[in-house]
């Protein structure tokens, strides 16, 4: 039994670390029937983003009580529920979206959190008016270019078509406007179509999908697995802990795989994710050992 090892020594340029190629020293090896390969283990750090660009789930917006669209650009990165919630509050002091309170906490009129016996992202959306805030010893931002609205009016967050991106996925959200609503009129005195009373709150509608990663899959060039879609796959295995940790996979018992007979000067591993895109991998510290069975090896199977 052979085995091979590969590290970020192997990784293919311009690949997102996912993409790995091993050249077999002193002209290449044959590979005869019979033969099999396995996984013995990988150590990688999951250093995989959620939220980019690539996934298209980094753009959204929101209309202030002004009217005003507002687009957020959320930064390729790790993003939980609360970071994000963070991200947006964040865009909002950026655009001066806020009012102060007495003791000089901020106060934001929208917020995305869990709603954990629901399984579910929970956006809230509190209205304002020159009443209310006064009544509240709320007052503007230095620097604000809004103003106070004379009606109680709603802020609203938009989810884009889903045709381009893929942000409703993320919370859970459908494309549309939360709430449905036209604000329209000269502020301070806009009006808001359909009128609100009171704050509105919206529970996600479809399971949120915070990362579109739920498995790496391990491809290699050498195999042919005829039960397996794609026919390259080695293992599959979810990443492990989170962003940033070190983690091991070291199979109890080996999966040996068909190779394909033939001579070889090289092949090449690659990562997908389960629905067999690319992925792209932040940290190209990893080792994976693989092993190849000599022809006369007894491998009880």
């Amino acid at each position: 039994m052979r085995t091979l090892i590969l590290n970020s020594s192997n990784i293919v340029p311009g690949t997102n670390n996912s993409y790995l190629s091993y050249e077999f020293i002193g002209g290449g090896i044959t590979l005869k029937k019979g033969q099999k390969l396995a996984l013995a283990s990988l150590q990688m750090y999951y250093s995989t983003f959620n939220i980019t660009a690539l996934n298209k789930n980094n753009t959204f917006s929101y209309v202030w009580v002004d009217g005003s669209v507002n687009v957020v650009l959320v930064p390729d990165g790790f993003y939980d529920i609360p970071a994000l919630n963070n991200f947006l509050h964040f865009t909002m002091v950026q655009n001066s979206h806020y009012l102060v309170s007495s003791t000089g906490d901020f106060v934001y009129l929208m917020t995305l959190g869990i709603n954990p016996s629901r399984y579910a992202v929970q956006l809230n959306c509190f209205g304002i008016s020159v009443a209310l805030a006064a009544t509240n010893a709320w007052v503007l931002p230095a620097g604000a270019t809004w103003v106070l609205p004379t009606n109680f009016i709603v802020p609203e967050l938009t989810v884009p078509p889903s045709l381009n991106n893929n942000f409703g996925l993320v919370i859970g959200f459908a494309p549309g406007t939360y709430p449905n609503s036209v604000i329209a009129g000269v502020p301070p005195a806009q009006t808001q179509t359909p009128a609100f009373t009171s704050d509105q709150e919206f529970l996600s509608t479809i399971v949120p999908q915070v990362t579109p990663l739920s498995s790496f899959i391990l491809t290699c060039s050498l195999i042919n697995n005829d039960y397996a879609v794609p026919n390259n796959l080695i293992y599959s295995f979810a990443p492990q802990g989170t962003i940033g940790d070190q983690f091991t996979i070291a199979p109890n018992q080996y999966v040996f795989i068909d190779v394909y007979a033939g001579l070889y000067n090289r092949f090449n591993v690659q990562f997908i994710d389960q629905n067999f895109r690319p992925v792209s991998i932040l940290d190209p510290n990893m080792i994976i050992q693989l092993v190849i069975s000599d022809p006369d090896d007894n491998l009880g199977l």
